[in-house]
C-alpha cells in the first residue's frame, strides 16, 4: 500500500509541474518564437482544454483497459508532449501537442484520486491531502528550475527535465507490483447476473443526485476562488497598498506556501479530529480570513489574512472529493471526473469574471466578490451535509463521521 501511496504522490507532483510549467517559461518562449502574449495564452488554454477532455474521458478509458494501462497512457501522453515542447518545433505543432499533455495530467489526476477514494481501506483523506502536498511541491519547484535554466539560456530544458521524470515514473508504474492492489489495477471483468445476462449499470439514486450536483457546483466555486485569489493578489494589493513590484509578487508565494504548509499540517490533524470536522473548519475559516482581507487596513494585516486563507483552503479540495464520493460507491471514477471537470471550468471562468470587475469597478467590488464566493462555498457545504445525512439512511450506504481509525495505517 505504501508503494502505491508514494507513486500516487509522485504522479501528483508531476501534475504540479504540468499545470505550471508553460507559464514559468512563457516570457522567453514568446520572445523566442516572435509571438505575442495572446498566442502564449492560447497555448495555455489548449493545454487546459486537453486537461478538461482527459478528466471527462478517464472513466471510459478505465472501463475499457483498466487503471494500470490508463495511467500508463496518461503518463506517456504527458511525457511525449514535454519532449515535443523541449525540441522547439513549429508553433502550430506546439498548439496541437499541448492538449495531449493536458489530457495526460487530467486522466492521471482523476484516476489516481478515484483509486484512493474507492479502494483504500484506511487513511483516505490523509493520502489525498498528502498527494495534494506533492502537487503543491511540484508547482513551487518548477518555477525555480525554470528560473535557473532561463538565466543559462536553456529555458526549453525545463520541458526535458519534466519529460525524463515523467518517463521514469511511467516505467515504475508499469512494472512495479502493488501487492493486493494489482488485481484492482487490471481491467475489471464485466459482472453478469445468475442467468448470464449483463448486469445493469450502476446509476446515481434520487438521493445521491443532489449531493453530486451541489458537490459539482461547490468544486466550480472552490477552484474558481482558488485560482482567482492568488492570480489577482498583486493587482489587488497594488490598488490597496503602496508596495513595490517585488513585494506584490511575494503575496502569491505567501499564499501557495501557506497552502502547502496547511496541507502538511492537516495530514496530522485529520487523525485527531476527523476529516468531516476539518472540512467544516476549513470552509468556515476561509470565509472569515477572506472577510478579514476585504476589511484590511494595513499591509501586515493583509499578508496575515492571505496566509490564513491559504492555510485553511489547503484541505478543502481533497476532503471535498472524499465527502461527495462517500455516498457514490462504485461510481468513484465518474463522480471524481465530474467534480474535477467542474473545478476546471470554475478555474477558467471565475478569474475572467474577476478581471472584468477589476477593469470596470473599484477594487472593493472584487474584494467583496471574493467574500461572496467564500460565503457561497460555506452555504453549499451546509446543503451537501444536509443531503449527505439523508443519503446515509439508504440501505447499504455508509457515511463516515470521522477519519478511519487504524493506528497501524500510518503513512
Amino acid at each position: 500500500m505504501k508503494k502505491l501511496i508514494w507513486i500516487a504522490c509522485l504522479i501528483y507532483c508531476l501534475n504540479g509541474f504540468g499545470h505550471i510549467i508553460i507559464g514559468t517559461v512563457l516570457e522567453p518562449m514568446v520572445h523566442s518564437y516572435g509571438i505575442d502574449y495572446r498566442d502564449g495564452g492560447q497555448l495555455i488554454m489548449n493545454q487546459f482544454l486537453g486537461f478538461l477532455g482527459g478528466v471527462l474521458i478517464a472513466p471510459l478509458i478505465v472501463n475499457s483497459i483498466g487503471r494500470r494501462m490508463t495511467i500508463f497512457i496518461a503518463l506517456l501522453s504527458f511525457a511525449i508532449s514535454q519532449f515535443v515542447l523541449s525540441f522547439l518545433p513549429n508553433w502550430d505543432v506546439l498548439l496541437i501537442t499541448a492538449p495531449l499533455g493536458g489530457a495526460g495530467i487530467g486522466i492521471a489526476e482523476t484516476v489516481v484520486a478515484a483509486l484512493i477514494i474507492g479502494y483504500f481501506k484506511e487513511k483516505k483523506a490523509t493520502t489525498l491531502i498528502l498527494a495534494e502536498v506533492f502537487f503543491g511541491v511540484g508547482a513551487l519547484v518548477i518555477p525555480i528550475i525554470s528560473a535557473i535554466l532561463i538565466t543559462k539560456g536553456m529555458w526549453n530544458a525545463s520541458f526535458t527535465i519534466v519529460a525524463v521524470l515523467t518517463t521514469m515514473t511511467m516505467l515504475l508504474w508499469l512494472f512495479m507490483s502493488f501487492g493486493e492492489f494489482d488485481s484492482i489495477l487490471k481491467k475489471q471483468p464485466k459482472i453478469r447476473t445468475v442467468d448470464g445476462e449483463k448486469s445493469v449499470k450502476r446509476r446515481y439514486s434520487r438521493k445521491q443526485i443532489p449531493i453530486v450536483a451541489f458537490g459539482a457546483f461547490f468544486f466550480f466555486m472552490y477552484v474558481g476562488t482558488e485560482m482567482t485569489l492568488p492570480n489577482y493578489l498583486p493587482t489587488i494589493l497594488s490598488k490597496t497598498t503602496d508596495l513595490d513590484a517585488s513585494s506584490l509578487a511575494l503575496s502569491i508565494t505567501v499564499f501557495w506556501a501557506a497552502m502547502t504548509v496547511g496541507r502538511v499540517a492537516m495530514t496530522f490533524i485529520i487523525d485527531k479530529i476527523g476529516y468531516t470536522k476539518l472540512f467544516i473548519i476549513c470552509c468556515i475559516g476561509q470565509f472569515i480570513s477572506l472577510f478579514m482581507f476585504a476589511n484590511s487596513t494595513s499591509v501586515a494585516f493583509s499578508f496575515i489574512s492571505i496566509f490564513l486563507t491559504g492555510l485553511l483552503m489547503g484541505g478543502i479540495f481533497s476532503i471535498g472529493l472524499l465527502l461527495v464520493n462517500e455516498t457514490s460507491s462504485g461510481l468513484e471514477e465518474w463522480t471524481t471526473s465530474l467534480l474535477v471537470a467542474m473545478g476546471g471550468l470554475g478555474g477558467a471562468f471565475l478569474p475572467r469574471v474577476a478581471g472584468e470587475l477589476i477593469d470596470r469597478y473599484s477594487i472593493t467590488v472584487t474584494l467583496w466578490s471574493l467574500v461572496l464566493c467564500a460565503f457561497i462555498l460555506l452555504s453549499l457545504m451546509i446543503v451537501i451535509f444536509y443531503f449527505r445525512n439523508k443519503a446515509s439512511k439508504l440501505p447499504g450506504v455508509h457515511v463516515a463521521d470521522k477519519q478511519e481509525e487504524n493506528p497501524s495505517g500510518a503513512i
